[in-house]
């Protein structure tokens, strides 16, 4: 499937699974050859197939890009009224899954803009002691550049959502 074409589909299937998990999983490839998933809450996508996020607490995902800037990113949405509805209607409005396979770029000083659109994502919170503690500092981001996706094909129930 032409990843282009359906990336409007993609960030429709992206937006939903963040709401009912409030994070991504990222999977890279250890040294030893091993995979890797690390939960990152704070990525953000934009009309061109690429995307950032904000590369603060893990420890083994930027050793893993010395050797290898593969990612697989995987979001899904695992509401549960979202399952109900679609279980009693017998097919998905959405996507339940997706992921999307790409490569990361080197780390970088965050925009202003950037660090903006996050505080807006995360304000909330912001009046809370752990907010302070967990995101204050988050300055430093990564590209990204998805080159394919696949999503999540279940038989009936996923039929017309990804149209060729």
């Amino acid at each position: 499937m032409d990843i282009e074409k359906q990336w409007p589909n993609i960030l429709k299937a992206l937006s939903e699974g963040k709401k009912s998990n409030r994070f991504f999983s990222i999977a890279t490839v250890n040294s030893d050859g091993t995979p890797h998933v690390t939960p990152i809450g704070h990525v953000f996508f934009k009309g061109d197939m690429t995307g950032y996020y904000f590369d603060q607490y893990s420890e083994a995902m930027p050793k893993n890009f010395e050797s290898n800037k593969n990612i697989c990113l995987m979001s899904v949405n695992s509401g549960t009224l979202f399952w109900l509805k679609s279980l009693f209607k017998g097919r998905f409005s959405t996507s339940p899954a997706i992921r999307l396979m790409g490569t990361v770029g080197d780390v970088r000083d965050a925009s202003k803009e950037e660090v903006d659109k996050l505080k807006k994502s995360i304000s909330i919170t912001s009046g809370l002691k752990g907010h302070k503690l967990l995101w204050d500092n988050l300055t430093k981001v990564r590209d990204i550049r998805f080159t394919s996706f696949s999503p999540a094909k279940y038989p009936v129930m996923c039929e017309g959502l990804w149209p060729e």
